[in-house]
């Protein structure tokens, strides 16, 4: 095995090649892990937009109602206000 790398080219072609599989393993590795990290960054998000949800549901439901309430108080003392002034 000795007698393929006598010259330092060819010394060099096979630590390249090492190098090259050692990165390209790295890689690989770590494109496993961004795949797992993202998967729970899918899941988690998942979670919030069901929270963010229930929240809007469960917390904007009574606020559009006492809105809705406010705006009814505001038209029937316009109209009462209205009907006292043609009265005068």
């Amino acid at each position: 095995m000795l007698e393929l790398y006598k010259t330092p080219v060819d010394i060099l072609y096979f630590v390249l090649t090492i190098g090259a599989g050692l990165a390209a393993l790295s890689l690989v590795i770590a494109l496993y892990y961004l795949i797992r990290v993202l998967s729970d960054v899918h899941s988690v998000t998942d979670k919030v937009k069901d929270t963010v949800d229930l929240v809007n549901h469960y917390l904007w439901q009574p606020i559009k109602i006492f809105m809705t309430l406010v705006e009814k108080g505001k038209e029937y003392a316009a109209k009462r206000a209205k009907k006292r002034h043609q009265e005068e």
